[in-house]
């Protein structure tokens, strides 16, 4: 049997997931069932096989896994190179509202930094075809949570959220992005300046090695993430068409997240309600700007 102390925690967990094709679901089963990820890596096929639910594929592969490790750990080392820091699942430093997700990922990527335990977070979703009146809303509001000390959350698409990472950059508050592919496929492109400057004050976080692609599949699970790292969760301009914002507001029903909705606007002539009436039926809970700026940061644990 490998000796498993030669390797670092991460590459133990990158070469479950890399190799052992190992997901967020059944990572989180079987770190509960065997304690730790040396637990999981030296378990014997029938041990696995025990396991409820664990067919003799998984078994197999997780097996696999443990003569991966070498070409794991180098993999780390050259992420390590290129200033892309990996955090996983059992490390203190990984965002804890992460966990209270069903399928947290055992390992992301990140650049930057990640929120401090106790920093409190907001996200801000929305249309990426939002107006002019639209993206002020969200500019405005980003800054003024921002002046609270009050972290901003959301995609890196364009429209609302973009708006609302430069409302907190603005004031020199901190904005976290997550990413629906890897950094060396950043989208869209034309945000990659953006991204930057997220590393500056704040960080861009992903769940995917960086040289996978962007899809729209991506942008889904990357959307539970955005619910999951924020303790709140506001919608801005929303069109029934609003793929992110509809997402997330499904993601925040789900979990029972505090979920707000802008409401400025929405009443004017031409506008699509569709998207809103959707959002209120899934719990959100109507509010302006200026009610937003004195309600949500009392709501915040």
């Amino acid at each position: 049997m490998e000796d498993l102390s030669k390797y670092t925690t991460t590459a133990k967990v990158w070469a479950l997931q890399e190799f052992g094709r190992v997901g967020p679901r059944a990572f989180r089963a079987l770190i509960a069932y065997f304690g730790d990820v040396d637990g999981i890596l030296s378990a014997e096929r029938d041990e696995l096989l025990a396991i409820e639910g664990l067919d003799e594929e998984m078994a197999d592969n997780i097996n696999q896994a443990e003569s991966a490790l070498e070409e794991a750990e180098v993999f780390i080392d050259a992420m390590n190179i290129r200033d892309i820091a990996t955090t996983t699942q059992v490390d203190k430093r990984y965002p804890e509202l992460f966990n209270e997700l069903n399928d947290p990922p055992p390992i992301i990527f990140h650049r930057g930094q990640l929120p401090k335990q106790n920093e409190k977070r907001v996200a801000i979703v929305g249309s990426i075809k939002a107006t002019n009146e639209g993206i002020a809303v969200a500019v405005a509001l980003a800054g003024d949570l921002a002046k609270k000390k009050i972290s901003i959350v959301s995609g890196l698409a364009q429209g609302i959220g973009s708006a609302a990472h430069l409302g907190a950059l603005k004031e020199e508050g901190r904005s976290y992005a997550l990413l629906g592919s890897g950094f060396d496929n950043i989208y869209p492109e034309e945000n990659r300046a953006l991204a930057i400057e997220l590393v500056k004050n704040g960080g861009i976080i992903s769940e995917y090695r960086p040289d996978t692609d962007y899809s729209p599949e991506r942008d889904i699970e990357r959307n539970r993430l955005i619910v999951g790292l924020s303790q709140a969760v506001i919608i801005g301009e929303i069109y029934g068409d609003s793929k992110e914002a509809l997402d997330t507001a499904i993601f925040c029903h789900q979990s029972g997240k505090l979920m707000f909705l802008l409401i400025d606007g929405i009443d004017l002539p031409g506008r699509d309600r569709s998207g809103v009436e959707k959002v209120l039926h899934y719990g959100a809970i109507p509010v302006t700007l200026a009610e937003a700026v004195e309600m949500i940061p009392r709501s915040l644990v």
